[in-house]
């Protein structure tokens, strides 16, 4: 079976934790290499949460690439009152800094190149990286096979304003360039869906009950984020976003779409705004926009590529219904 050649670019994260957890331990992926940028947590932290997640599942042969520090123009401001002052749930793992690779831009258009139309790219945080990949070597992106970004809100309200989602709003610049490049064949995971994959609290309890290393870092890192969505929204559980685009990628079938063109708010109130006209009457070429997910579907792939070893009790819990 060919493997999918993947690159993730996050900013880890609890979300991207997760994802990274997903993607590594998934049979038909080949994970290249991990690309970081200043998102949820500072690059150089999220280096360490990265080597972290990777740590877990036993997969440090992974290279993890810096990138950008900063967003390209604007203040640059994390998102530790959502994930913690380290990252990852305030677990304050020691500081273990990954071996220095060459740089995630580099690492990118190096890629493209070597795989020209075989390489994925899941973007899970600002697009500060690909924005730089574009300033650096505009034709790079075009040959990747598809790139698959989890941002934006086309048809429900933001998470960091009324009308923007965190990763374009962190670095909207990074999105416009992005998007004003015009590169093919892009996938949009907005918070449409990824709001209804919610981690409940018998999910993480069942998770708990696992009794492993994994099993107790994954209960432990979304704890933080189970708080912060109690006192934000009052929702039980926690809404994981990044690893929907994981799912995606081995499953095809988890996202519905619809063509739309995406346009991005850089100044003003609407700050960081992903602007979907499904008219499509924009110059800017349609991307597929999921609008619809099965979320059931989604949690049977995470939990048993993640809990393997546990599969037949994962099937015994949906078979049950004690999994909402």
């Amino acid at each position: 079976m060919t493997k999918l050649k993947l690159i993730m670019d996050v900013d880890p994260g609890i979300d991207d934790s997760l994802a990274i957890l997903f993607a590594a331990k998934h049979s038909s992926i080949e994970l290249l290499g991990l690309t970081i940028a200043s998102g949820n947590i500072e690059v150089n932290q999220g280096a360490r949460n990265a080597y972290k997640a990777l740590s877990m599942v036993n997969r440090t042969d992974v290279p993890i690439h810096k990138g950008s520090l900063l967003p390209l123009k604007r203040n640059y401001v994390d998102a530790t009152d959502t994930h913690g002052k380290d990252g990852i749930g305030e677990i304050y793992f020691p500081d273990i800094d990954p071996k220095e690779q060459e740089s995630a831009i580099d690492f990118i258009i190096k890629s493209c190149y070597r795989y020209p139309n075989e390489i994925t790219i899941a973007a899970l945080g600002p697009l500060s990286n690909l924005a730089m990949v574009i300033q650096k070597d505009p034709h790079a992106l075009q040959l990747a096979k598809e790139i698959v970004i989890m941002g934006g809100a086309a048809k429900t309200h933001g998470n960091c304003s009324e009308v923007a989602e965190y990763n374009f709003w962190c670095d909207p610049d990074a999105a416009d360039t992005f998007f004003e490049a015009k590169p093919k064949n892009v996938t949009l995971v907005p918070l449409d869906v990824t709001y209804k994959i919610l981690l409940s609290p018998n999910k993480r309890d069942m998770i708990r009950q696992f009794n492993t290393p994994l099993s107790t870092y994954v209960y432990d890192i979304t704890q933080f984020y189970v708080n912060f969505h109690w006192n934000q929204e009052r929702t039980l559980g926690c809404i994981i976003n990044d690893p929907l685009v994981i799912a995606y990628l081995v499953s095809h079938h988890i996202l519905k779409f619809e063509k739309g063109s995406v346009d991005i708010v850089t100044e003003g109130k609407a700050l960081g705004e992903s602007i979907v006209d499904f008219r499509m009457l924009s110059d800017r070429p349609p991307v597929n926009i999921a609008l619809n997910v099965d979320s059931k579907a989604f949690f049977h792939l995470f939990l048993t590529t993640i809990f393997d070893d546990f599969k037949d009790d994962i099937e015994l819990m949906f078979r049950k219904e004690m999994l909402g």
